[in-house]
């Protein structure tokens, strides 16, 4: 019974192209198992966007919920700044400590202490 040749293994990993090469022409067994390695190869190669596809997808994940975070915070800012009476009372409150009217401010008010719109009719 022939033994089996195990200097492809030990010329693979010692990375000297050239003896590997030299040794693959001349051993039968070596190169039958050459021709395996490359089929293996050529299958990981064929699959490996699969798996490069999978590592973005976590990071997708944060970018997305980081904008959604984001999206949350200005649309909370902007209903804010839509309901002036609320944000300039509660600022000028934690600032000074007291309230303030719009008339304290000095902006035209009406007899409910809403601020008054001049259309320019």
């Amino acid at each position: 019974m022939k033994n089996k040749c195990n200097k492809y293994e030990e010329l693979f990993v010692s990375d000297d192209t050239e003896a590997l090469i030299k040794h693959i022409e001349t051993c039968p067994d070596c190169k039958k198992e050459y021709e395996n390695m490359q089929k293996v190869s050529g299958l990981i190669k064929e699959v490996s966007f699969v798996y490069k596809n999978k590592k973005k997808k976590p990071m997708r994940a944060v970018f997305t919920m980081a904008a959604s975070f984001f999206m949350v915070f200005l649309a909370f800012f902007a209903i804010q700044l839509s309901t002036p009476e609320s944000f300039v009372n509660e600022t000028i409150a934690s600032i000074s400590g007291e309230e303030f009217t719009y008339e304290q401010m000095g902006l035209p008010v009406d007899e409910y202490g809403l601020i008054m719109v001049d259309y320019g009719e």
